[in-house]
């Protein structure tokens, strides 16, 4: 029987989109995974901010930062040669990159909607394809991890714009994992659900941390069911599970959509 090594990254460069922010669940998985024995490309659309957080994660790896803007299909092709150059080949791809724009369905503009999906939804097609395309013709698989939310299963009010844009990067996994899987590459989303991030406490909560409580418990009023296991999650939280992923441990894993929420879309 082979026993599998488990979280093990050593020897493997991920790429990681979306972890300028040192508090975001993108700078959580970057850190996990540099813990676990990786290489981190690290890249946001910040320079500054970037530059800033490659330095905190462990220094065993050489991680390097780079910038780009995931709705630009040239600036995402420029990255991903760049950092395949820079590294030898990207094993494992992480886009954690996205926008929040809290708005009633009927305030929505065509703009907001717009780059909405050109961040959430776009810019993940796009950075997939370029480091699949990468993978495919290296010939040695890969991992890919692109990072929805539980309100791509789930409808939350004012968020329209938002969950439908994540509804729509679940279904595209899948249909990745179909196509790819016979060259070893794996495709899986992270679903976060509320997680103590800038993005929660600054957009959704308004700034105001009273209302947390009420996202824990839950409320009529928004039609939020509450976290059954009473407490936000924590960014780290959803990085164990791109770990995991990434390792040998979930090699037979692919096409799933998997939630870390504590219980939020049991209903």
């Amino acid at each position: 029987m082979t026993i599998l090594k488990g979280s093990d990254l050593s020897g493997r460069t991920a790429l990681i989109v979306g972890g300028g922010s040192a508090g975001g669940i993108g700078f959580a998985i970057a850190e996990a995974m540099a813990a676990a024995g990786a290489r981190i490309a690290l890249a946001d659309l910040a320079a500054s901010e970037v530059r800033e957080t490659v330095q905190r994660l462990p220094s065993q790896g050489g991680h390097a930062a780079f910038t780009v803007d995931v709705a630009d299909p040239q600036l995402v092709a420029t990255l991903v040669e760049t950092v395949s150059r820079h590294f030898g080949a990207i094993d494992i791809l992480v886009n954690a990159a996205a926008i929040l724009i809290v708005q009633p369905f009927l305030e929505i503009d065509p703009d907001s909607w717009e780059r909405t999906f050109a961040v959430n939804t776009r810019g993940q097609f796009l950075l997939a394809q370029a480091v699949a395309r990468t993978m495919v013709t290296r010939g040695k698989g890969g991992r890919i991890i692109l990072v929805a939310s539980n309100v791509g299963r789930t409808p939350r009010i004012n968020n329209t714009s938002y969950a439908a844009s994540k509804a729509a990067v679940i279904h595209l996994a899948r249909c990745m994992a179909m196509e790819i899987s016979k060259h070893d590459i794996t495709v899986n989303v992270l679903c976060p659900g509320s997680t103590a991030t800038t993005m929660l406490l600054d957009n959704q909560a308004g700034g105001d941390r009273s209302r947390l409580d009420g996202i824990i418990r839950g409320s009529l009023e928004q039609w939020r069911t509450g976290i059954p296991l009473g407490r936000l999650a924590e960014p780290e939280d959803q990085a164990a599970l791109c770990v995991f992923l990434a390792s040998e441990g979930a090699r037979h894993i692919t096409g799933q959509a998997i939630c870390v929420d504590g219980g939020q879309t049991l209903f």
